[in-house]
């Protein structure tokens, strides 16, 4: 199993769960007469379940947080507090929904909110216990959220694949490919490097929301149509190098047309065109890895300036003086 799969079964674990347990709370809520805080909670676990349903829908994601943190800012204004401690763990599935730079600029808004309503448009004696305990809750959360960051930032250089797209990450390109290069040289067989790269005009109809959906469809169709003694590696954003062995010119560009076509075909549809271009090269004498990716990178920049959606190999071009 992939950690894109293993990620995607445990966040659907903890929606469920999440769903579950408010449910719960809302017939609690039910069987003791407190009928405002069951019916949000009863509505905030039926978004959980849909939202999962329909594979964490950016739309309704966005629905969900704004339904429970409405909720619960009103539930302050109000005499009856009943939804406020809901407020406690706000911050947390802010984390939980988005990235962490949106996470951040959400909860500071949110919070000032929060602060600005219970000194201005709250009473009540439970305020000051209110603020405090929502201080105490983030300040919690902002201690998870940092350990998290630093555990993702210290184990990166040891993971190979880029939980996304499946490929291999760029820090094992240049150790790998001189692997390569001295294995074809040794055997005297072809080698040849594609640099592969969404087109910006198709990247750019998509909503920034989606762009990990389409990075993880292109990681598929590049993992379902490579052999299995080729590998990839993801460049940049949506810049990726493949590197093939025993291959030839001729054959690299062969594969690059069938990528360049099954990955239309599987990206595009009615509303929007998805694109990629690709340019190749392959190992000649005194050839080592920087020129090589420097060799593909300027096949596909050739391939993007001649309008995009196409294949290109590289030509070495003798610029010595005559």
């Amino acid at each position: 199993m992939s950690q894109t799969e293993l990620s995607t079964i445990i966040r659907t674990r903890l929606y469920y769960s999440g769903a579950i347990i408010t449910a719960l709370l809302g017939l609690t809520g039910l069987l003791t007469g407190h009928f405002e805080g069951a019916i949000i909670a009863l509505l905030f676990s039926t978004l959980l379940v849909v939202n999962n349903l329909l594979n964490k829908n950016n739309l309704l994601t966005h629905i969900t947080t704004l339904f429970l943190a409405a909720s619960t800012l009103l539930s302050i204004i109000s005499s009856d507090h009943s939804i406020a401690p809901w407020s406690y763990i706000f911050p947390l599935l802010l984390f939980f929904f988005y990235p962490l730079k949106i996470a951040c600029i959400s909860v500071t808004l949110y919070s000032l909110s929060l602060i600005i309503i219970l000194n201005y448009l709250s009473s009540g004696p439970l305020k000051v216990e209110l603020l405090i305990n929502y201080l105490l809750c983030l300040t919690l959360t902002g201690g998870f959220v940092y350990l998290r960051e630093v555990k993702n930032k210290q184990l990166k250089p040891l993971r190979r694949t880029d939980n996304l797209t499946l490929a291999s990450t760029k820090e094992h390109l240049n150790d790998d490919l001189e692997k390569e290069i001295q294995r074809s040289e040794r055997e005297g067989t072809e080698l040849s490097i594609m640099a592969l790269a969404v087109d910006d005009r198709g990247f750019d109809q998509v909503d920034t929301a989606d762009h990990d959906t389409l990075l993880n469809k292109l990681g598929q169709v590049l993992h379902e149509n490579l052999r299995a003694f080729d590998s990839y590696y993801r460049w940049k954003d949506h810049e990726f190098l493949i590197i093939s062995p025993y291959t030839n010119t001729k054959d690299a560009m062969k594969t690059a047309e069938k990528l360049r076509m099954r990955i239309k075909e599987s990206l595009s549809n009615d509303q929007q065109s998805i694109t990629v271009s690709v340019g190749t090269a392959s190992l000649n004498v005194g050839d080592n890895a920087s020129s090589m990716l420097d060799m593909s990178l300027t096949a596909l920049h050739q391939a993007q300036e001649s309008g995009n959606n196409r294949t290109q190999s590289y030509v070495y071009v003798d610029t010595s003086p005559l």
